[in-house]
């Protein structure tokens, strides 16, 4: 399940990576080990604050859903859930 969103405007630092290589992972055409690893940390904190679970991430940048929570725990960041699309 791929997610395109466009990317944030204005990055808090510039990448440490390839501004290229960032793009391409943030919208999932690279796997995200390609990034430098506060680039990683970075992706990761844009897209638990867009509300994606690590489920989602784990996909969408090709980690493991194991390192994608290891990095979230890590950045301080509280899961977000998968939210089903349905009635009830």
């Amino acid at each position: 399940m791929a997610h395109h969103r466009a990317a944030p405007g204005d990055l808090p630092v510039p990448p440490r990576s390839r501004r290229e290589l960032w793009l391409a992972c943030w919208q999932g055409r690279l796997p995200a080990e390609i990034l430098h690893t506060k680039d990683r940390e970075d992706l990761v904190w844009y897209l638990v604050t867009a509300g994606w679970s690590d489920l989602q991430i784990a996909q969408h940048t090709c980690m493991t859903e194991y390192t994608t929570a290891r990095i979230r725990t890590r950045l301080g960041l509280p899961a977000n859930e998968i939210q089903e699309r349905g009635a009830a």
